[in-house]
């Protein structure tokens, strides 16, 4: 029987897999969760775990919204996702718009959130409506530009935008009534600001894009009459381990993080500008398979920051193959790592 002997603080799982290649694989995935505190560089764990997210959580009805926190049990990622969850604050008092700033390490985006906006027809021209002011406003993809165009009467000719069907903005432009319905996005990239109803910029955000959704599901391989007759169920060949990337297209490094890269967070957050450090967590997993120990060290590859919750958790994944079969694995143990 598998054994999991976790000397951690944290979270642990330990999830079976196949590869792109049908051979069995483990992934040991150990989840961090550090309390966010003003003034605080270095984050202290926190005295609740976050426990492993085992199934997708959305900020609805998971057919029709984002999702707030995806699934853990994914395999080790190339990279390195960094998303944020929460809200856009204006403080001290209400305004118009506020620019929500993040940077981790050599990585940094800005999105621009405006309070409520629609077009406006004037002197046979399309116009923005001055931003209703705000002091709050959620982070979420339903606020960036985004949506469906299902005016026309013929189904054929109806619109989805692909990178994020959730959100709101998008119009053929065609039937100006349907124009003057539509809000516009609250989140913004500031350097492609939408001037006139035609205009389609990138989604603006820092959640986690699904898996259904552009970019992403480029990545997730080629399954048509071929992969049916010679590879189904497995995955296809040219599936890309980048489908395992979340975050926005802007917020995945390019490898996992090393520990101790400066983070800032502006405007989005009540305890002001939040400035610290990523975990610096120095694990080891070892490993017996059919009595033969192995050593092995995860890697950081996702960083979600919650404001609101007033935490940051930290996932170090893993994931090996398994000789012949998973059963073979019979123990797995996870200690800290010595300095």
């Amino acid at each position: 029987m598998l054994a999991l002997k976790n000397r951690t603080p944290f979270a642990a799982a330990i999830v079976p897999g196949l590869d792109r290649e049908d051979y069995d694989t483990a992934t040991v995935l150990v989840k961090g969760t550090f309390s966010l505190r003003s003034g605080a560089r270095r984050l202290p764990i926190a005295d609740e775990q976050a426990p492993i997210t085992r199934g997708d959580e959305h900020h609805g009805d998971p057919a029709t919204s984002s999702i707030r926190r995806e699934s853990d049990t994914c395999p080790a990622k190339p990279g390195a996702d960094i998303v944020l969850t929460g809200h856009a604050y204006a403080p001290p008092r209400k305004a118009e718009s506020v620019d929500v700033a993040l940077s981790v390490g050599r990585l940094r985006k800005v999105v621009r959130v405006f309070g409520d906006r629609r077009w406006f027809r004037a002197a046979g021209r399309f116009g923005i409506s001055r931003p209703l002011p705000f002091d709050r406003m959620p982070l979420v993809y339903e606020r960036a530009f985004g949506g469906a165009d299902t005016s026309d009467p013929d189904p054929t000719n109806h619109v989805v935008e692909r990178r994020n069907p959730v959100g709101t903005g998008l119009s053929t432009g065609q039937d100006e009534e349907q124009v003057e319905r539509v809000l516009l996005p609250n989140l913004e990239d500031p350097a492609q600001l939408i001037e006139s109803p035609g205009d389609r910029p990138p989604p603006a955000g820092f959640g986690v894009i699904g898996r259904a959704w552009l970019p992403r599901a480029l990545h997730a391989g080629t399954y048509d009459d071929a992969w049916r007759a010679e590879r189904f169920p497995f995955l296809p060949a040219d599936f890309d381990e980048r489908y395992h990337q979340a975050a926005h297209p802007d917020l995945i490094a390019p490898a996992p993080l090393a520990g101790g890269e400066p983070v800032v967070v502006q405007n989005a957050s009540e305890l002001g500008e939040l400035r610290f450090s990523v975990p610096d967590v120095r694990l080891t997993i070892t490993t017996r398979i059919k009595g033969v120990k192995r050593d092995h060290v995860p890697r950081l590859d996702t960083l979600h920051i919650e404001p609101d919750e007033r935490r940051v958790v930290a996932c170090f994944r893993i994931t090996f193959r398994c000789p012949r079969s998973f059963l073979y694995l019979e123990e797995v143990l996870i200690r800290e790592a010595a300095r």
